[in-house]
């Protein structure tokens, strides 16, 4: 009989939580030491495994994080847990385990069952510094974990032959890191990597016995929908500011392809530069692309944000114009975030780039193409 348990409580952002990048840093590269590579993890197919997922509300500043537990013989749910609880960390590509891990711990502990192996919606040793999420749950539960993602984040791989199961290396340079795997015929690999205390060929086999009909792992299907559900139902109270944003797909989309990028400061700052074209290119403009580029400068990012502000023209542009000056205050403000000093910027700054980017170049069919190039659309 499937046992649900459902929590709506806030979960606290645990005392001496890491608050910049180097204590984050400093705490992965302390638990990495401690990742098992060599066992072997249970037999795919047997026993229980289960499924983490988080969803955001970032504008509520609300995280939820679902587990569903799954019979593996049959893929049946057993048991779910969800917690709801406060984003614990700004959003920095390779800390996003920061983000996460206080509330995903809080629902993995409120199952009413052992976990069994933990399959993840995300990264393990296919990492800049070799711990994801997989790998960082794993070393604090102790238990099996793997990664299994939707896209390659920063690393390169041939496509897998054509039919499911077939598989190409997953590499940083030339270490192997992980495996794309093809889950379906003729459809987009995911990308898996080991966690903790499971090999690369057990991830894999694991990966297959979970995607008997889709692309993606039962596990991570259902955990999915069910973090969003609760996340619905626990942002229910009426905020005007926050539905017009929900309902807004260009801020939707812009959230979407700013997420993606690995390095979202050099991304910005390419992003500028294709918009700005020579004419365009003020001083200041400039100063952004340059700082943008150059991460010893980032630092910089308020003074330049400033600068921007304060020098750009008040009156006689056209809307093609100030879309490009709020957008080089953005790249300030991303670069700022990045370098740490505080007070941040809003952390949402971010999701204004691709439509900024796009609005600056309305009517211009050759910067419009250099945007998009550079936008991945």
């Amino acid at each position: 009989m499937r046992t649900l348990v459902v929590i709506m409580t806030t979960v606290r952002i645990p005392a001496g939580w890491p608050a910049t990048e180097d204590e984050a840093r400093a705490v992965q590269d302390e638990l990495r030491t401690r990742v098992v590579l060599d066992e072997p993890g249970p037999p795919p197919g047997t026993g229980r495994v289960t499924g983490v997922d988080v969803a955001y509300d970032d504008e509520r500043d609300v995280v939820v994080a679902a587990a569903v537990v799954l019979d593996a013989a049959t893929l049946e749910v057993v048991a779910e847990s969800t917690a709801v609880g406060r984003v614990s960390f700004p959003y920095v590509p390779g800390l996003l385990a920061f983000r996460e891990i206080p509330t995903v711990l809080a629902a993995l502990s409120s199952l009413p069952c052992p976990p069994g192996l933990i399959v993840c919606d995300g990264y393990g040793l296919a990492h800049p510094r070799r711990f994801g999420l997989a790998s960082h749950l794993g070393v604090l539960m102790d238990l099996p974990t793997i990664g299994v993602a939707k896209n390659p984040f920063t690393f390169t791989y041939d496509d897998p032959a054509t039919p499911r199961g077939s598989t190409t290396p997953l590499l940083a340079d030339t270490e192997e890191v992980g495996r794309a795997v093809r889950t379906r015929d003729s459809v987009k690999p995911v990308f898996v990597s080991v966690g903790h205390r499971v090999t690369l060929p057990d991830a894999i086999a694991h990966t297959l016995a979970l995607t008997p009909a889709y692309r993606l792992p039962e596990t991570t299907r259902r955990a999915d929908a069910l973090c969003r559900k609760v996340l619905k139902e626990a942002t229910r109270v009426r905020n005007p500011q926050a539905e017009r944003a929900a309902a807004d797909p260009e801020r939707s989309w812009g959230r979407t392809v700013y997420e993606r990028q690995a390095d979202p400061v050099s991304w910005a700052g390419r992003v500028l530069e294709a918009a700005a074209r020579a004419e365009r290119r003020t001083p200041e403009i400039e100063a952004v692309v340059r700082m943008a580029g150059d991460r010893e400068q980032w630092h910089r990012g308020r003074e330049i944000f400033e600068r921007v502000r304060s020098r750009a023209p008040r009156e006689g542009l056209t809307p093609e114009e100030q879309s490009l000056y709020r957008l080089a205050e953005v790249v300030a403000k991303v670069a700022h975030n990045a370098a740490g000093p505080s007070p941040y910027f809003d952390h949402h700054a971010g999701w204004q780039i691709g439509p900024l980017a796009r609005r600056s170049v309305a009517g211009d069919s050759e910067a419009h193409a250099r945007v998009e190039d550079v936008l991945g659309c």
